[in-house]
């Protein structure tokens, strides 16, 4: 099934289909909502190692690895830093998610379309972290694809501005689910 991500962020009743369709076929389950805290966590274990391994590219790294940088690392663990916190915001709700675009649409359909609590900046933030189909966006870097090419590439150079930009918006993001889930 081909999802339009547009209309899932236009179309209020689109986007409620397609979160029933996940229900449908077991992409997202109900679960206890009290396991939210675990996916904050690990949210918050991600941003402060992914912020060390930049900070020592200042330090040990410069001292003991010279002429080596591990930005590739930074920019992947600033992704799943974004994951875990839109899993924590979907596992308040009571929900399980098993892909990306179910858990997009999940944070649409609630926390978008419904409450009204996610801007549709944060949405297509989200978005662009999390789906490769998102291509709108010229100032946010797509971390998933580049988290892809940090794991699985060889040909692609991190540089520190990169993973500076990824770490200034993780922070601001996981900032902004931790004022939600803590409302």
């Amino acid at each position: 099934m081909k999802i339009d991500i547009q209309r899932l962020i236009g179309n209020k009743n689109y986007c409620e289909n397609i979160f029933k369709h996940f229900i449908s076929i077991n992409v997202i389950n109900k679960i206890e909502p009290e396991l939210f805290g675990r996916h904050l966590n690990k949210a918050l274990h991600n941003l402060e190692f992914a912020n060390f391994i930049l900070q020592e590219h200042e330090h040990s790294i410069k001292e003991k690895l010279k002429g080596k940088s591990f930005y590739d690392w930074c920019v992947t663990i600033f992704y799943y830093s974004i994951y875990h916190a839109s899993l924590a915001l979907i596992s308040r709700l009571g929900y399980e998610s098993k892909n990306h675009l179910a858990t997009i649409t999940t944070l649409i359909l609630f926390y978008y379309h419904k409450d009204n609590i996610l801007e549709k900046k944060e949405i297509e933030f989200i978005i662009e972290k999390m789906h490769l189909e998102k291509e709108d966006i010229d100032t946010i870097i797509d971390s998933k694809k580049l988290r892809e090419e940090a794991c699985y590439g060889a040909d692609k150079s991190f540089e520190l501005l990169q993973a500076k930009n990824m770490q200034k918006q993780t922070a601001e993001f996981i900032n902004k689910v931790r004022g939600v889930l803590e409302e």
